[in-house]
């Protein structure tokens, strides 16, 4: 078996919950594959184009399984060091509003794959969950700064620790999808041909990494993770370009809590696609006011 091993650690509370929703925080493989698939569609997407769906579903079918194959790649959970979440997290910190519980602390994460599967099944796996990590989170409000994860060590060289200061996320953000892109591209070649290959010309149907995605690092000093969940918490405003709940909508802007040095601050990615009340114009400017730097990314958010 191929075997990868990674270390997590909490850098804000894990809202997972199992069957009764709002109690008793269950850490669990679901969630986490699930999100490692989001972002893996969301790298292909910007490597075949938005009208190849067919190909989109055998390529994330390929990693993960569809109605038709199991995925070949397993994950479990290793609990190290757990614990409620003490006080509870509220769901809208910057408000004290609606708290619920979650989970804090440190956990392996094992992903495993028999060795005669394709090799390069495994790097897509590898890929996409250092992707999830760095740009996202896992569980209930994982687009606003909940669920962050610091990769403290990994047993494959391809994964590395998070890093904890502002340049070092800068070269981290570039390894990563830098990886995931040629992942992407050499997996549409290989199963599909050269001809896979293709550029979003209009907004796709799913969020994806395309010419017209954002990315913005916040060099902030608040003290902790969940002091920079608050600032930019309070600095948004109801608008239906963060998505919404009637009718339910997604946000297309994620934003993680990232350390840099001693202090935290913010790193915020935007993933385009056809949703109603769609409006990037108003979610780029929004991202400029807050200050930060962009961050460019070839073949991912700029040509």
């Amino acid at each position: 078996m191929r075997e990868l091993r990674v270390t997590l650690e909490t850098v804000t509370p894990l809202l997972l919950h199992g069957a009764d929703s709002g109690k008793n925080p269950e850490l669990r493989p679901p969630p986490f594959r699930g999100v490692m698939r989001y972002w893996w569609r969301a790298a292909l997407g910007g490597i075949i184009g938005d009208k190849n769906l067919k190909g989109l579903h055998e390529l994330e079918g390929a990693v993960f399984g569809s109605t038709e194959r199991a995925s070949p790649i397993s994950l479990r959970l290793r609990e190290v060091d757990i614990q409620d979440a003490k006080p509870k997290p509220y769901l809208l910190p910057h408000k004290n509003i609606a708290r619920r519980d979650g989970i804090v602390g440190t956990f392996e994460l094992i992903l495993t794959q028999p060795r005669h599967d394709d090799a390069l099944v495994w790097e897509a796996a590898c890929a996409s969950l250092e992707l999830a990590l760095t740009f996202g989170g896992v569980g209930q409000r994982s687009r606003r700064g909940y669920g962050a994860l610091r990769i403290v060590e990994a047993t494959e060289d391809k994964v590395k620790p998070f890093p904890t200061t502002k340049h070092a996320w800068k070269r981290h953000v570039q390894r990563v999808s830098q990886q995931a892109i040629d992942v992407a591209m050499r997996m549409a070649i290989q199963t599909q041909g050269e001809d896979v290959l293709g550029r979003v010309k209009n907004l796709a149907d799913y969020p994806c990494a395309t010419s017209a995605g954002m990315m913005r690092l916040y060099e902030w000093s608040e003290p902790t993770a969940m002091e920079a969940v608050k600032r930019f918490m309070r600095q948004t405003k109801k608008n239906r370009a963060f998505g919404g709940v009637n009718p339910r909508q997604a946000s297309p802007l994620w934003m993680r809590p990232i350390q840099t040095g001693t202090s935290y601050g913010l790193l915020c990615t935007v993933l385009t696609s056809d949703l109603r009340g769609a409006n990037y114009d108003y979610l780029e400017n929004f991202l400029k006011a807050l200050g930060g730097e962009p961050l460019k990314v070839k073949g991912w958010n700029t040509l």
